[in-house]
């Protein structure tokens, strides 16, 4: 007889084709056993001898599916009583603990995109196309391992000609779990916002909704993970029209095209740009303007030549685009900042006022999510992950991560919430939620952290929170600490938690003395001071505080991140050189609440709002991060031309821990009236603080340098801080996580592993 081997293999191996691929491999090579999922990823039992198992384990580690990622892999010979006939798929035993990656969402593959089209085809125009290489997975599933019976998926029965797809090891659907077609499968639906149904075939359909975006409307569309709202890209008052019945009235939308090639018609689409845009997760990628053409781009990015494009990522955006063949916006289902509508009775609800067209279908949806969204660098292509969602989430694919017993849970932040866990030995961060402050979306919090803990069968011994006194995210505790009064809870310092997500993201817990440069809007840091651009030093496992921004007074609570020019007037304090910048009633109002003023800050993108004011940004601020954007579109127009000459504003400035803000600022107004181009003074000041990070990085003696918090995502900063600084220091930036607070939740985690664990000698 044969002696027996078993081969193991964990990482993110389910739900990618991967049974199938070994179960022909095996098949080639004339083995006996059988593949099966389990709690770790996949199991592999094969009998024959020695050599040819040898060159099987070989083959199985360098011709995996694509969309597979081995983290581990190990075979030994064992001992068994079991022979065997055949090889064979082995169905997944019952009720097993999961203890694995979970596999995300991917985008339709060329194949099936190919086949949704053919006429000929069985699956012509059925948008629930799929196969092993594509289609929903974490969507739809409301527990792993990724079976059919633990999908949506589940509710509808293959019919014969799929099941014998589904069972022929030469199909492409071959095991394939989604697999499903116009017989046995989903049904779409068309209506009118008064529930008025158009019939027709599929196809017919997808025409009826294509002359819809035609003539000007805006239809709501059922995706994959969650509703979508489109109208005609190249259609002035069509996307005006979604801005105002949607209430954003600035903030840049998505666009989705047709293909590569359409795209390179209307953006700039370079090598990274085009790898990360075209890849399984199809996320959507910010691209500079080239030509305008018919495209809307006044409506759709007012002020800010880029674009936020995408391809499509599902057979429902496949059949759309390649019937209307034009560009069109394809912006989250939501409105007003709630969190994107998953199921028919939320949209109806919550877009009734905004779609004039619903399709929807009767899948649902277990857990809805936002497309992710990307950004490179100009000059050297880094990487920025602005929005953290479909495709990308919910793991880290870390694989210094160690294993650990404690079953914890963290909450982030309010902002831009995301919450960890740690159910096995897995770290699992959700995908984007959005603002707490939002009611919905609070909801959606509270249903994200109720679904993971029966998902994953899951109690937390431990929950982790930030200390802000508001923040909405802390109210969870007390239905937790209620039930179960043995559960403990600690709080982690916003930005120790930014520099401890880098810290962990990058594996630099065993480095000595990395600077840590966090850079963001707010994060409290005592009842009186608000912390915003704060340098840490992390050595010997601790994290010191050893500089910041200058403090300047925090007015009028919420308007001051609202209103760029009262930034600029409290960092200024009424200086005469700014006078002109304001007029009599808001020097007196203004100077009366600084005279009263208890709370102080050192918000970095305060600093930028102040900034951006004083090159020209005179409105109010609609959204997040819109003055910021601004002074980074200036800054990016001066950065492309290489002539010119850089400035250091605090060059006279001895800095060895504090950025005297109002010196910068006094100093940027000075160039402006000395009639120093905008464009140039927006990339003057963005250096300036490049030189500050190096002057500090040089008094402390770092060689390391890291980076977190929402100001990085302005990739002319980071361009400049690679070109001035990588020379001296090695620099680290967030590439698998966005640096804004997504990365809170990961970021307390990290810091409670490394830090308030082994300080407060928790086990």
């Amino acid at each position: 007889m044969n002696p027996t081997f078993q081969i193991t293999i964990s990482g993110s191996v389910q739900g990618v084709g991967f049974r199938p691929f070994v179960y022909n491999l095996a098949i080639s090579y004339d083995l006996k056993g059988y593949v099966s999922n389990n709690e770790n990823g996949v199991i592999i039992i094969v009998q024959e001898k020695s050599p040819t198992v040898t060159e099987f384990y070989k083959e199985l580690k360098k011709k995996h599916p694509k969309n597979a990622k081995i983290k581990h892999i190990e075979i030994v010979e064992i001992l068994s009583d079991e022979t065997f006939d055949t090889f064979s798929i082995r169905p997944t035993e019952k009720n097993i603990a999961i203890n694995a990656p979970l596999t995300p969402d991917f985008a339709i593959c060329k194949n099936c995109k190919s086949e949704v089209l053919d006429p000929n085809n069985r699956r012509y125009s059925y948008p629930f196309i799929s196969c092993t290489s594509c289609g929903p997975r974490y969507a739809i599933a409301r527990k792993f391992p990724f079976e059919r019976e633990n999908t949506s998926l589940n509710e509808f029965k293959m019919c014969k000609t799929c099941l014998e797809e589904y069972n022929n090891p030469k199909d492409i659907r071959f095991h394939s779990q989604t697999n499903s077609c116009p017989e046995c499968g989903v049904r779409i639906s068309f209506t009118d916002n008064k529930g008025i149904i158009t019939k027709g075939t599929n196809k017919e359909i997808f025409e009826a909704l294509c002359e819809k975006l035609t003539a000007g409307k805006i239809i709501a569309v059922k995706n994959i993970s969650g509703y979508l709202l489109l109208c005609d890209a190249t259609n002035p008052k069509a996307v005006l029209e979604l801005r105002n019945r949607k209430k954003r009235l600035t903030k840049p939308f998505a666009v989705l095209f047709k293909d590569i090639k359409q795209i390179e018609n209307y953006l700039y689409c370079q090598k990274a740009e085009k790898k990360a845009i075209t890849s399984c997760q199809a996320p959507i990628v910010i691209l500079p303007l080239k030509k305008k053409a018919d495209l809307a781009i006044t409506e759709i990015s007012p002020a800010i030549e880029t674009v936020g494009a995408m391809l499509p990522n599902s057979g429902i955006l496949h059949l759309i685009s390649n019937l209307f063949q034009k560009p069109f916006v394809a912006t989250s289902g939501n409105f007003n900042g709630a969190a994107i509508c998953m199921n028919q009775n939320e949209a109806l609800k919550s877009l009734n006022s905004v779609a004039d067209f619903y399709l929807h279908h009767d899948l649902e949806i277990q857990h809805s999510q936002d497309d992710s969204i990307l950004k490179f660098s100009k000059k050297h292509k880094q990487k920025v992950i602005l929005r953290r969602a479909r495709g990308l989430a919910p793991n880290l694919n870390l694989s210094f991560l160690a294993p650990r017993s404690e079953k914890l849970l963290c909450l982030g932040s309010d902002l831009k919430n995301t919450i960890t866990i740690t159910p096995n030995e897995q770290t699992y961060i959700s995908e984007y939620i959005g603002d707490l402050a939002n009611y919905d979306t609070y909801n959606r919090f509270e249903k994200k952290i109720n679904s993971y803990l029966t998902f994953f069968n899951f109690s937390p011994q431990k929950i982790i929170y930030d200390p802000h006194p508001s923040y909405q995210s802390a109210n969870k505790i007390s239905a937790f600490t209620f039930e179960n009064k043995t559960i403990e809870t600690l709080t982690i310092q916003h930005h120790e938690a930014h520099f401890a997500a880098i810290l962990g993201e990058k594996n630099l817990w065993k480095k000595r003395k990395i600077l840590g440069v966090i850079w963001d809007g707010a994060g409290f840091g005592s009842n009186t001071e608000i912390f915003g651009s704060e340098f840490f030093e992390y050595n010997l496992g601790q994290i010191n505080r050893i500089g910041h921004l200058e403090y300047f007074p925090w007015i009028l609570g919420d308007q001051m991140s609202r209103n760029p020019k009262i930034a600029a007037f409290s960092i200024s304090r009424n200086n005469h050189h700014f006078q002109q910048l304001f007029n009599k009633n808001e020097i007196k109002i203004y100077s009366k609440h600084i005279e009263n003023s208890v709370i102080k800050t050192s918000s970095m993108g305060r600093l930028f709002d102040a900034a951006a004011f004083i090159l020209g940004f005179k409105n109010p601020i609609l959204f997040e991060g819109e003055a910021g954007m601004y002074l980074e579109k200036l800054a990016q127009e001066a950065f492309s031309k290489s002539t010119v000459k850089l400035k250091d504003y605090l060059q006279d400035e001895k800095i060895t821990n504090l950025i005297p803000t109002k010196t910068l600022l006094l100093n940027l107004n000075k160039a402006v009236k000395n009639n120093t181009q905008i464009e140039n003074a927006a990339l003057n000041f963005h250096y300036t603080l490049v030189k500050c990070i190096e002057k500090i990085a040089r008094h402390k003696k770092s060689k390391h340098l890291a980076f977190s918090g929402g100001v990085f995502q302005n990739t002319v900063l980071i361009d400049l801080i690679i070109d001035h600084l990588k020379p001296k220091y090695k620099l680290h930036f967030h590439e698998m996580l966005s640096p804004n607070d997504e990365n809170i939740s990961f970021g307390q985690l990290s810091h409670y592993l490394h830090l308030k664990k082994l300080k407060h000698g928790y086990s």
